[in-house]
């Protein structure tokens, strides 16, 4: 059965990875090492063309490089607004008031913690104790009640050639062809909705012990519900996943999804969760930089650096250029980033290993590479982000959905939030990319009546 899954999830030609760049992990460590060093040369309001490149190689990652460097290149340097992020007040007042108070048991796993950031990266030092420390920081990280995205769509893109032809740039009116100025052969689009909710740690609760219900019913013993489903094309529409994390970090997820094929809903295996999500360059381990289970792998903290990010967007929606396609034009602002090596346990997860570089302040992640067996790069993901106190967050987007039983989805000012923008990952082996713009991201503040409807194994068959 999990076979057939497997074959379902793929739909598509598997590409056996090749090496076609040996670009180590010791040249990611080579960049890392002169970044430590690096003192910008650029100020706000510069806009780096490629004459101007060297300015910014040192806070590049070497591996993106090529992606983001060339002729017609526009980075824009807006560092002065992302300054301003922050987490909301309510998760900041959590951290200081439990300050100390959570551990790192020797297995790795969390005791002890209640709620808002349990340690200061400020004191990390390259190593195991401090990676198990980052990425549960990580884990913990502010995020309101979740997110909720009314459109997410999943664009894959070949290396080459052009995508004006394809159905992307005329449906609905043309309306997504402004996003989409670049290069690039366009092989296929999926479409759907996601939604996460957290039910424990959560600060929006602290009169109820930090938890959703007081940890009774629906929410016990749950640290977050996510749905993923797909609408779009028709040969996977009703395809959707349910992933169920547990508050105890030493307990394995339960995991379903519904195969229209199959006309039921199956339960999932941890390998099925690194495996290619319906044919993308993605898994569904991959979401956010990194959505697994921190327990499922080893973790060792690398050090900090210094890079240029699309922190606090300008843009409704991603803007993508370049000869492929693949590179995002907006502002970009310096960001100081903590670097955490993932390193899967299972001999049969795809990647050897894993850099993620997260936001020191905000903890949101904006970069990632995964190497595959043979130690080689295989992909980059570069995630841009809206900052939740821009007012047309505020006020709602166009693609926000209407969750049965609930309301638009509404980010509220205060709420001090890095939304999703995109999620964009390249196969730089395979020379393909999926580009996924998150249209009508909203940290919403969920009821639970909608979470219990929408977040239940049996929302999965709802209308098939």
């Amino acid at each position: 059965m999990r076979n057939h899954i497997v074959n379902l999830l793929s739909l598509a030609f598997v590409l056996v990875p090749i090496s076609a760049m040996s670009f180590t992990e010791a040249d990611y460590m080579k960049w890392f090492n002169e970044n430590q060093g690096a003192s910008p040369q650029f100020v706000d309001g510069d806009v780096i063309t490629v004459d101007k490149a060297d300015l910014i190689r040192p806070f590049v990652p070497a591996e993106f490089q090529d992606e983001w460097i060339f002729d017609g290149m526009e980075m824009t340097i807006n560092s002065a607004a992302a300054a301003e992020m922050k987490p909301a007040q309510r998760y900041l007042d959590a951290t200081a008031k439990h300050a100390g108070t959570a551990s790192i048991a020797s297995d790795g796993a969390i005791e002890n913690y209640i709620a808002g950031r349990p340690f200061d990266p400020a004191e990390f030092t390259p190593g195991a104790d401090s990676g198990w420390k980052m990425v549960w920081n990580w884990n913990y990280r502010w995020q309101n009640d979740g997110l909720s995205v009314g459109e997410v769509d999943w664009v894959w893109v070949r290396r080459g050639g052009s995508h004006d032809d394809h159905e992307i740039m005329s449906i609905d009116g043309g309306k997504y062809a402004q996003y989409y100025e670049g290069g690039g052969a366009f092989e296929r689009s999926l479409k759907g909705p996601y939604k996460r909710f957290l039910m424990a740690h959560n600060v929006n609760y602290a009169d109820t012990e930090y938890k959703v219900n007081s940890g009774k019913g629906f929410a016990k013993n749950t640290e977050f519900r996510e749905y993923t489903g797909f609408v779009a094309p028709f040969d996977i529409a009703g395809t959707a996943f349910l992933i169920l994390r547990y508050d105890d970090p030493r307990k394995a997820d339960d995991s379903w999804a519904y195969i229209p094929s199959l006309r039921r809903v199956r339960r999932i295996s941890v390998e099925v969760k690194s495996d290619s999500l319906l044919g993308t360059d993605h898994t569904l381990e991959d979401f956010y930089g990194f959505n697994g289970r921190p327990m499922e792998h080893n973790w060792e903290y690398v050090g900090s650096a210094n890079i240029l990010v699309v922190a606090r967007s300008r843009n409704r929606d991603t803007v993508y250029y370049g000869p492929n396609g693949w590179a995002v034009k907006d502002d970009y602002a310096l960001r100081l980033t903590d670097v955490m090596k993932q390193i899967p346990k299972s001999d049969a997860h795809p990647y050897s290993h894993k850099f993620i570089h997260t936001d020191r302040v905000t903890g949101e992640s904006y970069y990632a590479n995964a190497f595959d067996k043979a130690g080689e790069l295989w992909k980059v993901w570069q995630l841009t982000k809206v900052y939740s106190e821009d007012e047309w967050v505020q006020s709602g987007t166009p693609y926000a959905r209407k969750w049965a039983g609930g309301d638009v989805a509404k980010t509220k000012q205060g709420t001090n939030f890095q939304l999703f923008q995109s999620i964009n990952v390249i196969d730089l082996q395979n020379n393909r990319g999926t580009l996924v713009p998150c249209r009508g991201a909203e940290a919403e503040d969920t009821t639970f009546k909608v979470a219990k409807r929408v977040l239940d194994v049996n929302y999965l068959t709802e209308g098939r």
